[in-house]
């Protein structure tokens, strides 16, 4: 009997043995846990810090180039203001305006690399990779015919002089689109390509009997050319097109406007009266592998500095956001769509309330999930302390007794307290610390059992 119980209390002592090295092993992957999280956090931290010293540091300095129609022209001049005012206005944009036959010239040295943007009529044809910035301006149809001449709609035109833009050109191309609707054929008009100043001075005097041209109401040229006429006593009339919106369904880059009376000189009226009329959209765009920041800032500087634009070039004043739903397919680049999305509510801010309400209650259940642990905790600890202290009771009885049996007694009640901790420890009774605690404070109470019993023996 004797033999079998000291295989018990060997037993008992080995699996208290167990049960330290358990806790050691515990304890030691917690300490590589916290190591881990420190120098995870210490990643973050310095990845925080690392992101904010990028988005902030000092941009180099990006030219993009512009192709911007003719020299002089309302598309070059507006671009060349723009230019100026991103010099000013951005710490790394710079713009370089190159002059241009015209869009399709535009578009084409656009698409093989040798320039950046490009200003383009939006009834221009377009490859996949082409991307949209802003519309810039309107460009009017515009017929304008000489006082005297009996010209006072479209259809008057056959068997008159007309001088109309170069061969091949967009603007060449606009004027048969509009003949082409009203069924005039090429030999039923008397016409003759050649440059619009050219064209106003024989139109004054009275070589020709009318000038069409596709240009802004704000353009130089034509201003120049009532000036000319005003001085020169001469009246001249604006042919209105009437069937605008007709021409408009038939090719839907084209829209149908109103000239406003007056709108080249007040006294007396030029035109006359409200006038119909055709207009193509100017546009600016860009290739899509163009650095999309770089297209943000420049369409912020469009946006942003507007009443500057217009108090250099009034034109600016038509600058607009792209009518994807309108007209034209192109879609826009990445960098003009995160600026005009700028505005646009984002997932947080759409479902603020919800996530607030789920924010707080994480937070309520987590405080109550920490404050149950804490109070857990705070059990396990009491629990253990009361063993420990109930070690100590057995210590200090063994060191005043001189009674083997007493001494024997003590040690079933060591070996007792050693089974209910490691029951207490597998129901969760017990933390794995406060065991390692115990069983190193077990181990030397019972060698000073033993060494009692070896002294009273």
């Amino acid at each position: 009997m004797g033999a079998e119980k000291n295989t018990k209390k060997s037993k008992q002592s080995s699996l208290a043995g167990d049960r330290a090295r358990r806790a050691n092993v515990t304890s030691t992957n917690q300490t590589r846990f916290v190591f881990w999280a420190v120098l995870i956090a210490t990643f973050l931290i310095v990845g925080t810090v690392g992101a904010y010293l990028y988005i902030n540091r000092e941009k180099a300095i990006v030219e993009l180039v512009v192709a911007a129609g003719p020299y002089k022209s309302d598309s070059y001049e507006l671009m060349q203001e723009i230019a100026d005012v991103a010099s000013r206005q951005s710490d790394f944009l710079r713009i370089k305006v190159v002059n241009t036959k015209d869009s399709s010239q535009n578009i084409s040295i656009l698409n093989k690399g040798k320039v950046d943007l490009a200003t383009i009529r939006s009834d221009t044809p377009v490859v996949s990779n082409i991307r949209m910035i802003a519309d810039l301006f309107p460009d009017y149809f515009q017929i304008i015919a000489g006082d005297n001449t009996r010209i006072f709609s479209i259809n008057d035109l056959r068997n008159k002089k007309v001088a109309i833009p170069a061969f091949g050109t967009d603007e060449f191309r606009s004027f048969w689109a509009v003949a082409d609707h009203y069924d005039i054929s090429a030999t039923a008009v008397n016409w003759v390509s050649m440059p619009f100043v050219a064209a106003g001075n024989k139109l004054l005097s009275g070589e020709i009997d009318a000038i069409f041209t596709v240009r802004s109401l704000r353009d130089r040229l034509i201003l120049n050319l009532y000036e000319d006429a005003s001085l020169k006593h001469k009246n001249l009339k604006l042919i209105e097109i009437d069937q605008a919106e007709a021409i408009s369904v038939k090719r839907p880059f084209l829209t149908s406007h109103m000239i406003p009376k007056g709108t080249y000189s007040g006294a007396p009226p030029a035109p006359s009266r409200n006038i119909i009329s055709t207009s193509v959209t100017r546009t600016l765009v860009s290739r899509e592998d163009v650095d999309p920041e770089v297209i943000r800032e420049l369409t912020k500087i469009l946006f942003e500095n507007r009443l500057d634009l217009v108090i250099r070039f009034s034109l600016a004043s038509a600058i607009q956001k792209p009518n994807l739903d309108k007209g034209t397919s192109v879609p826009l680049h990445e960098g003009a769509q995160s600026y005009y999305d700028r505005d646009e509510p984002s997932f947080i801010q759409e479902n603020a309330e919800p996530i607030a309400l789920m924010i707080t209650v994480a937070a309520m259940v987590g405080s109550a999930l920490i404050a149950l642990r804490s109070r857990l905790m705070s059990g396990q600890k009491n629990r253990m302390d009361s063993y420990n202290y109930m070690l100590l009771d057995i210590a200090d009885k063994a060191r005043k007794s001189d009674e083997i049996e007493v001494i024997k007694t003590l040690k079933d009640e060591l070996y007792y307290i050693l089974e209910t901790v490691v029951r207490a420890l597998d129901t969760d009774d017990v933390t794995e610390e406060g065991f390692q605690s115990f069983s190193l404070l077990w181990e030397s109470v019972r060698e000073v059992l033993n060494e009692r019993k070896a002294d009273i023996t």
